[in-house]
């Protein structure tokens, strides 16, 4: 809990480490509000990359491994094709600009051993917790139309999947295999915000998980203005990173309709 490691606390960080000792660290906290980022920098830097910071210290002084999760935003969209683990960084937003220097201090504290993997995932999806799935499940059972922006596109990752991967390289790792400092872990494929809507309602109407047959209207970024810039093309290339875990990638639409039929058998939405 907060009350035993304080991430905002350099001290709390290394002793946290120094007393428990772990295996292994998987750091899947973050400041994730992207808009409001560009408001409260300092809370957004302090998370995202003095933490990473200050625990990739404590493994430094005390042994272990960190396993950092990171986020297609630290590129730029305008590549136009998918981003590889060893491309050029430039976010456009002050949050990927935070994780992106979570990295830098990572990269910089652990750069002489193997204890170190960067993941980086893209819009992640799953059951709990508050996500673009569930959010869009709870907007199509209570409003007649959305409004979608169609001119974004990336790969959504469940929850499940990255769980799933995170694990399997840990039990390699155990096995003295050695992995990249940097990976791209997402489900495969690529879709706009506004297609994968269209596809939540698809599903959902087939699962019974909704009822309505509520209008989705594709909208440009320039016509939903928002604090922070997004990247057009953020889709990350996993097939390096997938063939070092020797797993086969699973299609997003595959892993999302398992995702739905789980919060359907749950009685979450």
């Amino acid at each position: 809990t907060r009350d035993e490691l304080k991430l905002s606390s350099e001290k709390s960080c290394i002793e946290y480490i120094k007393k428990n000792k772990p295996d292994y660290i998987i750091n899947c906290a973050a400041y994730t509000n992207v808009d409001k980022a560009e408001s409260e920098k300092d809370l957004a830097f302090l998370i995202n990359s003095l933490a990473p910071k200050y625990l990739s210290k404590g493994i430094n002084l005390y042994g272990g491994n960190l396993i950092q999760i990171s986020t297609d935003y630290v590129f730029n969209g305008e590549k136009g094709k998918p981003y590889d683990p060893l491309d050029s960084k430039n976010p456009i937003n002050y949050y990927g600009y935070t994780k992106s220097k979570g990295e830098d201090f990572c990269i910089e504290n652990l750069s002489e051993s193997n204890n170190l993997t960067i993941i980086r995932t893209s819009w992640l999806v799953g059951k709990y917790r508050k996500n673009f799935l569930l959010t869009i499940l709870k907007l199509l059972t209570t409003k007649d139309s959305l409004e979608i922006v169609s001119d974004q596109v990336g790969s959504p990752t469940t929850t499940n999947y990255l769980a799933y991967l995170c694990w399997e390289m840990i039990l390699s790792k155990s096995e003295s295999i050695n992995f990249p400092k940097i990976m791209h872990l997402t489900n495969k494929g690529e879709v706009s915000w506004f297609d994968l809507t269209i596809f939540i309602k698809e599903i959902g109407l087939e699962m019974n998980i909704l009822k309505s047959s509520t209008i989705i209207k594709p909208i440009r970024s320039s016509e939903y203005l928002t604090a922070a810039k997004r990247p057009l093309y953020s889709v990350l290339n996993s097939d390096s990173s997938l063939n070092y875990l020797k797993k086969i990638p699973i299609y997003w639409k595959d892993d999302i309709k398992e995702v739905l039929r789980e919060i359907n058998n749950l009685g979450l939405i």
